[in-house]
């Protein structure tokens, strides 16, 4: 009797009870695949942050870096130079005890410190103008017209020689968002220094100078005239190679002589107490944006980087030292005369990288959208360009901004002669 009772109970599960364990099966897999789905979606969007970041940052540095060597190798310290104490820089600060001292007390005294430093600066930069007015003055940046040369860049025979304004540090070329920026400078190891011409022999090709420690055979060379006496012309010219049996153990063993290949020179405007300096071999870097990817020369180097904005840092004189405003490569500032080009301090630059991933909503906005936070893409607190550059759907990507002043290290340095 015991025995019949347990197997009359044995019945199993009930259609019902199926369909109700399917459901609430079907409803856990729900449940499951939207949160496996907004998490895989999170992954990628926060992944793909990472990478837009990284490309911005790896993207700002290496521009960064060669800008650094812009114009390297020009010689700029070639004349009568004044002293330049720690004073002289501009807006030095003394600090001061302001306890007890209303607010606007405080801003008075600070904007009159600020104005007596920028007097005394700008007193000092005119009392160096007229020191180097009355001395000598052989800087290559004043050279007028700019001096150029056909240099074949990549030392391949195969690709032709290309014109490079040799001194002319940088150039903004300006495509809306996707601007371009070319760097040159020099690779010289013995620092540019410009050497005094003693005797010139334009049969040969041969320029007798006080010192050649500065100079192999291939390298670009400046031939200066003082600025002060009125000649503004200078010449860049190739140092003969090898081919002419001159080589580098004979230009280190012979300090007073330089081989010139005759086809980039005007002997008859050479002249013994010019001056004669090596830049080394010419570097033209070119960076630029095409098929949202930052390229080098012609290279693409990084993905994803859709936009290159650069502007021109300039002072209101060659000979100052202060950035007074940013100029876009416009109007004058396409082909900027050398007065222009020797007011170019800095380079302000901005990168934008995104994030590859099309979301299935507006992510990003202008500048100037109603939202806030990382959402608004700006560039110098404007709105990016984004739209007319990327089209339909840009506003689905996410973006992050770079942005970066960099000072031009070789004009700074020259200021007290420009």
């Amino acid at each position: 009797m015991h025995i019949d009772n347990l197997q009359n109970r044995q019945h199993g599960f009930t259609l019902v009870e199926l369909l109700v364990g399917l459901v609430i099966g079907l409803i856990a897999t729900l449940v499951i695949m939207q949160t496996f789905s907004s998490f895989e979606g999170n992954k990628r969007s926060t992944t793909g942050i990472s990478d837009a970041q990284t490309s911005g940052s790896i993207g700002l540095f290496m521009i960064q870096r060669e800008l650094q060597f812009a114009g390297y190798g020009i010689p700029v310290v070639t004349g009568t130079l004044p002293e330049v104490a720690v004073n002289d820089r501009p807006y030095n600060r003394v600090y001061q005890q302001f306890t007890g001292t209303s607010q606007a007390n405080i801003e008075a005294q600070i904007y009159a410190a600020q104005a007596a430093a920028k007097s005394a600066y700008e007193a000092k930069i005119a009392q160096n103008t007229a020191i180097v007015n009355a001395g000598e003055n052989y800087s290559a940046l004043r050279c007028d017209p700019a001096p150029s040369l056909s240099i074949d860049l990549d030392d391949d025979p195969g690709t032709p020689a290309v014109g490079v304004n040799v001194t002319t540090p940088v150039t903004i070329t300006e495509n809306g968002t996707q601007d371009s920026i070319t760097i040159i400078y020099g690779d010289t190891q013995r620092g540019s220094l410009p050497s005094r011409i003693t005797d010139t022999n334009a049969a040969i090709g041969r320029i007798a100078v006080s010192n050649n420690l500065s100079c192999r055979e291939d390298n670009v060379a400046l031939i200066l005239k003082d600025i002060n006496k009125g000649v503004t012309e200078c010449q860049a010219v190739l140092l003969k190679s090898s081919a002419s049996g001159f080589t580098n153990a004979q230009l280190d063993a012979d300090t007073t002589t330089v081989l010139v290949d005759p086809t980039t020179i005007d002997f008859s405007k050479v002249a013994v107490g010019d001056r004669l300096a090596c830049m080394g071999r010419i570097r033209q870097i070119t960076f630029d944006i095409n098929n949202n990817q930052l390229r080098k020369n012609g290279q693409g180097v990084l993905d994803e980087v859709v936009s290159l904005q650069a502007q021109y840092g300039v002072s209101n004189t060659g000979n100052s030292e202060i950035v007074s405003a940013w100029a876009n490569a416009t109007g004058a500032w396409v082909a900027p005369s050398v007065t222009d080009r020797n007011r170019i301090k800095a380079v302000r630059i901005a990168i934008i990288a995104r994030n590859n991933l099309l979301e299935k909503n507006v992510v990003s906005q202008e500048c100037t959208g109603a939202a806030a936070g990382p959402a608004r893409v700006c560039v110098w607190g404007a709105d990016s360009g984004l739209p007319a550059a990327l089209g339909a759907n840009w506003d689905r990507y996410r973006y992050r901004v770079y942005e970066l002043v960099v000072p031009i290290k070789n004009m700074l340095s020259a200021s007290p002669q420009l």
